[in-house]
């Protein structure tokens, strides 16, 4: 959580990632919120606490435990009943020491024959049913299930308040409650209730929802009224309170999370966001069947990673110190340029570039993660919004508005120029001041990254063909085009890998116990870099022998250094190997699926342990006149965004 801002009046707020003894099994899968299946609908209305993956006392008919008293009473199970492992004697399912002792009662007793799975936990195997999830404890059987709900029919319904998980979550208060008392705030990461394996999830089913405002309730009983707070933590700020129907009946902070892994792109919906927090209560009226008591309480943002995008954070962070939304974003988008740039004068030129861009990129959420074939040869098909049309040579009516928006900031460099002539040299990088330097190699680099889209699938058509003049030509304008990108950015500090390495380098400082590694020992100032450039590769590092660390460019980064350094040689391990195919007299997809493994393996392993930054910290060159020479070269892809001439070949 990188921001948050709301009127506690206390110093004291704790945030509860959701890990409390005995286990949840949170974190184990997070899942989108997805329609269910109608497997999974009568398994929520059959037995309503079968979502509980792990926590064998939820599991349906699962044994019974001291610390389940209301499974106890749902099957009119004494405390003394419990049952032990293979015990088929007890009213609940027996535990198992083996998985296969378990798979052969549940499918053949006569008793437990309508078991649908097994659980593990505490070294136990267990009985279940009423699931279509089944847990995973020696990836043997992932796979293995029997389809029968029956057995958890009639069974009573579930409290409003989950006692069980209401004593983990007073069990996890009381230390800090003694230390704090009744000033402690309590705030749950929202991103909690996305996870269906642990019963989370929007109400969809019938039971589901009751299942998780269960759980929910029970953690905000144990703190004292209106202490514990939901961050609700909607990818685009739409609102999870929203999509539960405002059920909670809890304050909570309204964020967008907006990016995972730092991931670059001018994206966000600002007119979505500028409704944050005025759409909710107190400061709308409650929406017909919401809990009057689901509030919001604040506003802020919850990003992984904030270097970007700082127009959708500003717009997100002003929201705290006003009584409404804006009227007009774009007009607001204008004046923030204004101000930004050191202008009292009006100047056409800015305020076309940031009309255009309030007209594009946000105007769209966009996904998550960058959806560009900048940090991977396979860019997103799934994007809501792309630059380019289908036919891979067409650029779209927004991404026109982009092209113009470089144009129009470009033009406006003389006259910021002049206006900061006076400024402080510190707060400049040549002639013009930071913030606009940012912005104009920032919405140049989206023209380029949105360019490499097409580019590259041409490429990835090329290496499914027979032509080696093809895949030198699609091959050698991919790297042509993220070399230029590379050299844009690194024209303005905030786009440069040298900074971020040698922070690094910095935290290591001179100790010398970063030992045991699996790349051996390593002085620790070699050992932050390790980890530094691992992050933003192959996020775990890549040993030397294999296989590549995962998630692979998951916290991939549009920087110089970091495209010339590890992207281009990447594109040319593609373009080597699959030239080396048609050689072969095969087609280019005939590459041996283990020799490119092994390259991408000695690429990343290499990358990530050439230590002792070499990468400049300063920005190099101009970011204007940059712009200009790429304006003109790569002007020939957009020529339809200025008239009505035919596209040209993105190939060519």
């Amino acid at each position: 959580m990188k921001q948050i801002i709301a009127d506690f009046g206390t110093d004291h707020v704790w945030q509860m990632d959701g890990f409390f003894a005995g286990g949840t099994g949170w974190g184990e899968e997070e899942a989108q919120d997805e329609e269910e299946t109608p497997a999974e609908g009568a398994a929520a209305v059959n037995c309503t606490w079968s979502y509980a993956r792990n926590d064998t006392y939820l599991a349906g008919c699962a044994t019974v435990t001291a610390t389940s008293p209301y499974t106890r009473a749902a099957l009119g199970v004494t405390e003394g009943q419990e049952s032990v492992a293979g015990n088929t004697g007890n009213p609940c399912q027996p535990g198992f020491a083996t998985l296969g002792g378990a798979q052969t009662a549940c499918g053949s007793s006569s008793e437990w024959g309508d078991c649908t799975g097994v659980t593990y936990q505490a070294g136990i195997y267990q009985l279940r049913s009423g699931s279509s999830f089944l847990p995973n404890p020696d990836k043997a059987s992932a796979s293995w299930k029997i389809a029968n709900l029956e057995q958890c029919k009639g069974h009573s319904p579930l409290p409003a308040i989950d006692p069980v998980w209401l004593a983990r979550a007073r069990g996890a208060y009381g230390a800090v409650a003694r230390a704090d008392g009744p000033q402690a705030r309590w705030i749950l990461q929202g991103w909690m209730l996305r996870i269906k394996s642990i019963g989370f999830g929007p109400s969809k089913g019938p039971m589901r929802g009751a299942l998780a405002l269960s759980r929910l309730k029970a953690y905000a009983a144990a703190a004292p009224p209106g202490n514990f707070i939901v961050t609700d933590m909607d990818e685009t700020g739409a609102g999870q309170w929203v999509k539960w129907n405002g059920d909670w009946g809890l304050p909570f902070i309204w964020t967008a999370l907006h990016v995972f892994g730092g991931n670059m792109g001018i994206k966000g919906n600002l007119t979505e966001i500028n409704a944050i927090p005025f759409e909710a209560p107190p400061l709308a009226p409650v929406r017909e069947g919401y809990d009057p008591k689901t509030q919001a309480v604040g506003v802020g943002y919850t990003p992984e990673g904030l270097d970007q995008n700082p127009a959708y954070y500003e717009l997100l962070q002003e929201a705290a110190f006003k009584d409404v939304a804006e009227s007009n974003v774009t007009h607001w988008l204008v004046r923030r340029a204004h101000r930004r740039y050191g202008l009292s004068a009006s100047s056409l030129a800015v305020g076309s570039a940031w009309a255009d861009i309030g007209g594009s990129g946000y105007a769209h959420d966009g996904q998550v993660h960058d959806p560009t074939a900048v940090g991977t040869l396979s860019p997103s098909n799934s994007e809501p919004w792309t630059g380019f049309d289908a036919d891979d040579r067409s650029p779209t009516a927004g991404m026109c508005k982009e092209w113009q928006a470089w144009h129009s900031l470009l033009a406006a460099a003389p006259a910021v120029a002049s206006a900061n002539v006076a400024t402080p040299a510190s707060q400049k990088f040549g002639k013009y001041p930071k913030t606009f330097s940012y912005d104009l190699v920032d919405i140049g680099r989206e023209v380029l990254a949105q360019l490499t889209i097409p580019i590259a699938r041409n490429f990835s058509k090329a290496r499914k063909g027979n032509s080696a003049r093809d895949l030198n030509r699609t091959g050698t304008l991919y790297e042509d085009l993220l070399l230029d990108l590379d050299k844009l950015l690194a024209t303005d500090s905030a786009f440069l890998l040298g900074p971020w390495l040698d922070s690094a380098r910095r935290l290591g400082g001179n100790a010398t116990d970063c030992t045991g590694t699996v790349v051996g020992d390593l002085h620790c100032a070699d050992f932050m870099e390790w980890n530094a450039r691992s992050q933003i590769t192959t996020w775990k590092p890549t040993t030397k022998a294999g296989p590549l660390g995962q998630p692979n460019d998951y916290a991939k980064k549009q920087w110089s250094g970091l495209i010339s350094g590890y992207y281009v040689p990447r594109v040319r391990l593609y373009k080597q190997q699959a030239l080396a195919a048609i050689a072969a007299h095969g087609p280019a997809t005939t590459l041996g699926p283990i020799k490119l493994q092994a390259g991408l393996v000695k690429l990343a392993f290499e990358f990530q342990t050439s230590f002792g930054n070499g990468y400049p910290v300063e920005p190099v060159g101009d970011p204007a006149a940059i712009s200009a020479i790429l304006i003109v070269k790569w002007g020939r892809f957009f020529t339809t965004c200025a008239r009505g001439s035919p596209p040209v070949a993105i190939d060519e």
